[in-house]
């Protein structure tokens, strides 16, 4: 089973309705960093990281 993030769920002021798939929960964050750069993001903090994280959950 993969592993998925809702980008609204990240930062819902974006209006962003992207998700980010991966088979692990590394692969994910990689590509939700990935993704961040579509939002002007270069490098995250520590805080979106973490935020990011705790939104991860399994792919139905």
């Amino acid at each position: 089973m993969g592993k998925v993030i809702e980008c609204a769920k990240v930062d819902p002021s974006s209006g962003c309705k992207h998700v980010i798939r991966g088979n692990t929960e590394e692969e994910v964050m990689k590509n939700a960093m990935e993704h961040a750069k579509s939002h002007g993001i270069r490098e995250a903090t520590p805080e979106l990281k973490a935020k990011a994280k705790t939104a991860i959950r399994d792919e139905k």
